[in-house]
């Protein structure tokens, strides 16, 4: 699950670091209200955003679709969670648990249900979401030794152009992160590479300037094309006694 909120409150400082930092940060506060959002709903806004992209080259349509896959797994373990959070006992107090805070076994079970889904329809497409959960998993290998193995095994067997399954990667890692970011609330301008920004590549890799300003996203040099508009809808929690029980989140990208 990943938590969002409307906005920041004025007086809460924002984390500094790397937009992943501010991200985990966000993510590991607890505070009500908050919006409900399903990793595999993330996933799609990642998708669109990577739709709009224009920097890492032409991405086919089986790639897009990928990106707009790569959490399928997360799906029940986060419909289970909004059952719970939406029962009478968990209705009024309860505060959700965020992917961050998921215990390695089960988030492996979902990186490896969510490759196998993508590996269905598109084996470069598998590829490229098992580089993307190895490339996170590293962060952590004694955790995730056998996770790695299996996965080194399976892009060995699958395969791909090194050079086209290298950017697709980025363009996954990237619009992964710029859909975490906006998701949490952030609203500070932050620096991102233009690579996956968990592999080797970030610390060298070109940068681009990110700025969210409300309904606006703008990024320094344009990377995107012109008139894209990114949308997801979240559950409000605790369930509000007045007005929509869900909340439509939109960007402009400018």
């Amino acid at each position: 699950m990943v938590i969002g909120w409307l906005k920041q409150e004025a007086e809460q400082a924002q984390a500094a670091g790397s937009a992943w930092a501010r991200v985990e940060a966000a993510q590991r506060q607890h505070r009500l209200p908050c919006l409900l959002i399903p990793q595999p709903a993330h996933a799609v806004l990642a998708g669109e955003l990577a739709a709009c992209l224009n920097c890492f080259g032409e991405l086919p349509s089986e790639i897009q679709r990928a990106i707009q896959m790569h959490d399928t797994g997360w799906a029940a373990g986060d419909a289970q969670q909004i059952q719970r959070l939406r029962s009478p006992e968990g209705a009024s107090h309860s505060v959700p648990v965020s992917f961050v805070a998921i215990p390695a076994a089960e988030a492996e079970q979902a990186w490896t249900a969510s490759i196998h889904a993508v590996e269905a329809f598109s084996s470069a497409g598998a590829v490229v979401i098992s580089r993307h959960f190895t490339l996170l998993a590293q962060h952590d290998q004694r955790r995730h030794q056998r996770f790695l193995q299996v996965e080194k095994s399976r892009q060995q067997k699958l395969g791909g152009p090194p050079a086209d399954l290298d950017r697709w990667t980025a363009a996954l890692g990237f619009s992964d992160l710029v859909s975490l970011y906006l998701l949490s609330g952030l609203s500070r301008e932050v620096e991102l590479p233009l690579a996956h920004p968990a592999s080797p590549q970030a610390k060298t890799a070109p940068r681009v300037t990110m700025r969210v300003d409300g309904a606006n996203l703008r990024f320094t040099p344009q990377i995107t094309l012109a008139g894209c508009v990114l949308s997801i809808q979240g559950l409000r929690h605790p369930i509000p006694s007045h007005g929509p029980r869900a909340e439509t989140l939109t960007w402009k990208v400018q």
